[in-house]
């Protein structure tokens, strides 16, 4: 009897190890993009929102509604989550709930495992990375970089452990296929409107009601391997990291790319004399992955 009590604990402390971070008041603020026949670029913001529970075919899922805060406040169930192992499946995708649920995030993968991404045409990709990233309220989670090569930098996705794409959240992400309603990008994540995760500099996060709740976000992948001093700064801007730096990007607060070097060093000084005062994004690109970092220019 003893024996059996013992079996049950340890399985109840191994099964509570891991988190349950699919529950209700989780949103993914996106933005759907494309270009329609007259080559005019459409662009329309969308919020998906756990919220609720469900049974399909004996088996407990997660609702996930969607709405578009910029024309209404009208939520409408689009697809069904499950949460299992470190897992995540999806069925229900485009309605039809009668195909078999998909595989949707495995984040107990590590660096070298490979996985099959459904809207890359189920091309096996490798997990080129891995580590811990810091959320906005200073939470730490794991992140994967999946990619098609060794090089951390040309990658098909990132995932965030509990909260999925960084990229695209469900969608076919817009840097692979542009059509109108085809595809979407991040824009943010949160948690009872407390923001967890901001994906570019440039696009702005919004509550239910259409409201921004989020401007720049200071650090995309967390190396504390990288210094950028002084800053803020006037004329100058140093860089330097444990690791070779391969590149380096400036960003304005729109997200236009207003520079970019090779560096193949350790370190490097940026002349930023013809800059206007601001806030810039520094993006470096390391061989251990890539880095966003807040630049205040005087």
């Amino acid at each position: 009897m003893k024996k059996i009590i013992l079996i049950i604990c340890f399985v109840f402390v191994y099964s509570s190890a891991f988190s349950q971070y699919l529950v209700d008041g989780l949103k993914w603020n996106n933005t759907s993009g494309g270009t329609d026949d007259w080559g005019v670029n459409i662009y329309r913001n969308f919020i998906y929102k756990v919220d609720g529970d469900t049974t399909i075919n004996g088996v407990a899922y997660k609702i996930i509604k969607k709405n578009y805060p910029d024309v209404d406040n009208q939520w409408t169930s689009v697809f069904y989550l499950r949460e299992n192992n470190r897992k995540w499946y999806l069925i229900g995708r485009n309605g039809n709930l009668n195909t078999e649920e998909e595989l949707l995030y495995d984040f107990s993968l590590m660096t070298g495992d490979s996985i099959n991404l459904p809207w890359a045409n189920n091309n096996s990709v490798k997990v080129v990375a891995d580590g811990d990233t810091i959320l906005e309220n200073g939470e730490s989670r794991k992140y994967l970089i999946l990619g098609n090569n060794d090089v951390p930098t040309n990658y098909y996705d990132i995932w965030i452990e509990g909260l999925g794409s960084a990229i695209s959240c469900v969608d076919v992400p817009c840097f692979y296929l542009i059509t109108v309603d085809a595809c979407a990008t991040s824009l943010c994540v949160s948690f009872n409107e407390e923001l967890l995760f901001t994906s570019y500099p440039n696009l702005h996060c919004y509550d239910t009601g259409g409201n921004f709740i989020t401007s720049l976000n200071d650090i995309f992948i967390e190396d504390n391997s990288i210094a950028l001093y002084p800053n803020p700064a006037c004329k100058e801007v140093n860089i330097s990291s444990e690791n070779i730096i391969n590149s380096i990007e400036i960003f304005n607060s729109l997200g236009q790319k207003l520079y970019q070097t090779n560096v193949k060093a350790k370190g490097k000084t940026l002349d930023i004399n013809s800059l206007s005062k601001g806030v810039y994004i520094i993006g470096v690109s390391t061989d251990k992955g890539y880095v966003r970092k807040k630049l205040i220019k005087n």
